[in-house]
């Protein structure tokens, strides 16, 4: 996908001049950080606040910051936190940016010209209040695997995100406001902003340009297919307003994942995948437990 090209300014705010702050939360995973910190430092659009919080790595994660720590763009802070969206609220307390967002240290940007494309959006676009885009999943060894492509810019909206999350986390970036991340949730964080995002009146415009690459791996969130996990997107789905037979068909997933790990029955669970599969077929995707 190619760029539009360069926009005018809107107000003589041309795009180079917004600041962008980059947060990225970090714990043991030394063998990711260095793509991840290096695709920031490495965008055209050199107007960058990049934030690190590592949680008392044990792996020398610090001494491979350490490399990086020479550009005045980046700050390090190594302090215990409570969680993933503790690390991400402290940054988002500490940014300065007129943009923000966050990279986890196992993902990184598609490529250099990342946040000229994001900043090119928000300066022609004052009404834009967020920005999200395509992206990549990547095999743990950063291969690139399977592209991530909304297509349809519908399907990004108040109404879908009742649904389900069709956000690509690292390929949203937003203006900095007073909106903070659940610190109770450990999965869906993030769907949790977007909609506080709808309800506080903010606009997202979809942009179709690869922007990030989200990499899969045996210990990463999305692969962990647990009970936990659907527990969160009823509260998430309760929290939104969802309807009430999505609100249910997601209760009933959740409950049947809890019998499965309870009673360590896992045909359990994949009777309700394929049940899960099957309601989202028959519903035309608006009934489903993402």
């Amino acid at each position: 996908m190619k760029s539009g090209g360069s926009h005018p300014p809107v107000d003589g705010f041309r795009p180079e001049q917004l600041l962008v702050t980059v947060i990225t939360p970090t714990y043991n995973q030394a063998q990711y950080i260095a793509q991840c910190i290096e695709s920031v430092l490495q965008q055209s659009h050199t107007n960058i606040e990049y934030l690190i919080f590592d949680a008392c790595s044990s792996d020398g994660t610090d001494e491979i910051v350490a490399a990086y720590l020479d550009d005045p763009r980046v700050v390090y802070r190594r302090e215990p936190d409570t969680g993933q969206a503790n690390a991400i609220n402290k940054g988002l307390e500490a940014a300065t940016g007129d943009i923000v967002c966050w990279l986890n240290s196992d993902d990184f940007f598609f490529d250099r010209e990342t946040l000229t494309k994001v900043c090119e959006v928000f300066a022609s676009n004052p009404s834009v209040d967020a920005v999200t885009g395509d992206g990549y999943h990547a095999a743990a060894d950063g291969t690139l695997v399977a592209p991530i492509v909304v297509s349809d810019a519908s399907r990004i909206s108040h109404r879908t995100t009742l649904i389900t999350d069709n956000f690509l986390q690292p390929a949203t970036f937003w203006r900095r406001n007073d909106l903070r991340l659940d610190e109770s949730l450990h999965f869906v964080l993030d769907w949790k902003l977007f909609l506080s995002m709808y309800r506080t009146g903010r606009s997202f415009h979809y942009l179709p340009e690869f922007l990030a690459v989200y990499r899969l791996h045996g210990v990463g969130k999305t692969t962990q297919d647990s009970a936990a996990r659907k527990r969160e997107i009823l509260e998430v789905l309760r929290f939104g307003g969802a309807g009430t037979i999505q609100q249910g068909w997601a209760w009933l997933i959740y409950r049947l994942y809890a019998w499965s790990e309870a009673r360590r029955m896992p045909a359990i669970k994949m009777f309700a995948r394929y049940a899960n599969i099957a309601m989202s077929h028959l519903s035309m995707g608006r009934i489903v437990s993402a």
